[in-house]
């Protein structure tokens, strides 16, 4: 999904945390776009943070984000590292047992935005881990 960037076209660049918001942002209203209702954005514990909670029919899929302004750094979707899998399954299972909402399966997606050229792209991976 190709779209200009905002903030490139003024010739600024985004520091991290606007990154982040930006990629955000552009997941929530692909998962929006694509059917999905985001239940919940950043839901943060002491062990770490997941992007977005959202929901596609009876399922509760917990997304997260990796926003990249070039590919200097590798793909967007190589930064889910093992360690980063096992820190959103954690946070994941304290979400579930906090909030106890009703679902029949749950999964993980990766939504990877990168950004280059004053464009992005989007590319999801469903039940990526």
């Amino acid at each position: 999904m190709p779209g200009p960037s905002h903030e490139l076209r003024r010739g600024r660049k985004l520091t991290s945390k606007e990154a982040g918001d930006r990629g955000e942002e552009l997941a929530r209203r692909y998962l929006i776009q694509h059917g999905y209702s985001v239940v919940r954005r950043n839901y943060r514990t002491r062990y770490g943070e997941i992007d977005l909670i959202s929901r596609h029919g009876d399922t509760l899929v917990f997304v997260e984000v990796k926003l990249r302004r070039g590919t200097g750094y590798g793909d967007p979707l190589e930064a889910v590292t093992e360690r980063k899998q096992a820190s959103i399954r954690a946070i994941a299972e304290q979400y579930l047992a906090e909030e106890q909402p009703e679902f029949e399966e749950a999964r993980f997606d990766v939504i990877g935005i990168l950004i280059e050229g004053g464009s992005y792209s989007i590319q999801h991976v469903e039940d990526a881990f």
